[in-house]
């Protein structure tokens, strides 16, 4: 979920992050979908399931569930740690406040990772690709709550990753792939004209279950699902 300024990286396994901007090379659209609630083990659409497998090296990425244990596997089966996450000494629209210092990211999405790592409240702020604000209040991995109500985030791979990963992509593999098609919209409708021209297989589902992806990609989560 990482923001198309491509010029700084702070942290080495991140380099190369966010190293496209979809909606200047796109050359033909995808297609939104829609998962509702974002329950770890509802079935994903299958042209993102079969982008996610070829990216990845396996048949199909199912669920949110293995996603997330596709990415942790870059990490030898652990969580994904705070010096992981793509932040950025650059001012940018996308950020986490905690306990008073304010994180800017490449990715909205790593504010919520960050809250569900720091166990505290995080305030996180972005800017949707149509130029709106949204914002939310995060606390650990639980609890969130949206401004607006009614706003989605999206996930999503670009539909030539695979191309890049030979099917055993690093960690700057994944965030290139991935980062660009996580964001977060004012609702649906916004998400859906997005995901209508850009060269990615997405889906979208409620911003306030959020926290449920960030489980599955911590150590919590992997506690969670013993």
């Amino acid at each position: 979920m990482c923001d198309t300024d491509t010029d700084t990286t702070t942290v080495d396994v991140t380099d190369g992050c966010c190293g496209v901007n979809p909606q200047e090379t796109a050359p033909e659209g995808g297609s939104g979908h829609w998962l509702g609630e974002a329950g770890l083990d509802q079935r994903l659409p299958d042209d993102l399931r079969t982008a996610l497998g070829r990216f990845f090296g396996v048949e199909s990425v199912d669920t949110l569930a293995e996603w997330s244990e596709q990415i942790r596997r870059q990490t030898g089966g652990g969580s994904i740690d705070v010096d992981q996450l793509c932040h950025t000494d650059e001012e940018t629209d996308h950020w986490g406040e905690v306990t008073g210092e304010r994180h800017h990211f490449r990715c909205f999405y790593d504010a919520i990772i960050l809250a569900a790592l720091e166990h505290k409240p995080v305030e996180v702020h972005t800017v949707s690709p149509d130029g709106v604000v949204v914002e939310a209040h995060a606390v650990g991995s639980e609890e969130l709550s949206v401004d607006p109500e009614t706003a989605v985030f999206s996930l999503g791979i670009g539909l030539d990753a695979h191309e890049e990963s030979g099917g055993d992509p690093t960690f700057q593999d994944s965030y290139a792939a991935i980062c660009p098609y996580v964001n977060a919209f004012a609702d649906r409708d916004a998400y859906d004209r997005w995901a209508d021209v850009v060269p990615a297989a997405t889906v979208a589902t409620p911003l306030s279950s959020a926290t449920a992806f960030a489980r599955a990609l911590t150590t919590e989560g992997d506690d969670e699902q013993k």
